[in-house]
């Protein structure tokens, strides 16, 4: 990774929870005014702290359209690829000491293209998009960031693999399979 590369990543990761927040600012700021106005009426002998209502814990989930289902299934199958895929990066090497020694990953989707795990956190993003309902800008914008970004980085990747085994299977993709 490099030096453009390692800061881009941070700055993004600072900022993004920044720039979801703005968007719900207001409704947060109306509940921790609904609490505290509640606990001083009630006062704090009234308020049973250990009190768990399942009802309406889960009427929040009832009230989901079909965009969050679907985009929250998207996001979850986009994670649990994404960690599978770092599962098999992980074991790859086995010690410290082979720091210098790489090997070609095998498995999953690792098949069709060099970087898996970036495909992976695309779909993760892509079910983001579609539980937004598709009309934030905000969400639009880190979608194509996180596009763009791991394509580039993908691109990256496929090519240093091409150039360090000679062995490299000719049919992997960098990050799309069967197009890039």
């Amino acid at each position: 990774m490099n030096i453009l590369g390692y800061f881009t990543g941070l700055f993004y990761y600072a900022a993004v929870p920044l720039s979801l927040c703005v968007n719900l600012a207001p409704e947060v700021a109306t509940f921790a005014g609904n609490q505290v106005a509640e606990f001083i009426s009630k006062g704090k002998d009234h308020i049973s702290s250990s009190e768990f209502d399942l009802l309406s814990f889960l009427s929040p989930l009832m009230k989901l359209g079909w965009c969050q289902l679907i985009g929250g299934a998207i996001f979850l199958g986009g994670w649990l690829h994404q960690r599978r895929c770092h599962a098999i990066l992980g074991p790859l090497r086995k010690s410290p000491s082979q720091a210098k020694e790489y090997i070609i990953p095998h498995g999953d989707w690792f098949e069709i293209v060099s970087s898996p795990h970036y495909l992976a956190e695309i779909v993760l993003y892509m079910g983001l998009l579609i539980a937004s309902g598709g009309t934030d800008v905000t969400i639009w914008l880190l979608f194509g960031f996180v596009v763009g970004n791991l394509t580039v980085a993908a691109g990256e990747t496929h090519r240093w693999y091409l150039r360090k085994f000679e062995n490299y299977p000719a049919n992997r993709s960098a990050i799309f399979p069967y197009v890039y």
